[in-house]
């Protein structure tokens, strides 16, 4: 077994995205930082054969998407998928794999991105109307003990208070 320069390359990078990943901002769906230490013994356990670690990666990027996956890109992290590596025409290792693993792994990040932002979106619409809701119970009240309504830009105000406070905690 031996190990060229571009699957070294590779896998020096393999063990950065094993380092940077609980540092990443990637949670398990307990909420603790994420570790990928399934993922780093495949890969040490490849580290010496250089073409079964190409295919481990390969494999990866046409397998279904694991948790950790999606965890990295919900963090916004998608650099530190395999998919990012193979995706990667310019990288040290590109030539290890094939115009098909590049595709599929650019469809995969595109897909999952997507996804991704579309779920954002549906979160926030959510949030801002939880938020609308809230500003309504808070103006009812008012006028229900005597007040005057919230005025219109009292309500704004208070809409962007709860944004930004939904920003502080998101």
């Amino acid at each position: 077994m031996w190990v060229n320069t571009a699957q070294k390359a590779l896998l020096t990078r393999l063990r950065e995205l094993v380092e940077e990943t609980p540092k990443s901002g990637a949670v398990t769906a307990a909420g603790h930082p994420l570790h990928v230490s399934q993922f780093s013994v495949a890969i040490e356990s490849r580290a010496d054969d250089g073409q079964a670690l190409v295919e481990y990666v390969r494999a990866k990027v046409h397998a279904k998407p694991t948790a950790s996956y999606s965890a990295l890109i919900k963090a916004g992290r998608p650099d530190l998928t395999p998919e990012a590596l193979a995706a990667d025409a310019d990288a040290p290792w590109a030539a290890e794999f094939t115009q098909a693993d590049r595709d599929a792994a650019g469809a995969r990040l595109g897909e999952m991105l997507e996804v991704h932002r579309k779920e954002a979106e549906a979160t926030e619409a959510a949030a801002v109307e939880d938020a609308r809701r809230i500003v309504a119970k808070v103006s009812a009240n008012r006028v229900a003990s005597g007040k005057k309504p919230l005025t219109p830009a009292q309500e704004e105000d208070m809409l962007g208070s709860l944004a930004a406070r939904r920003a502080r905690e998101g």
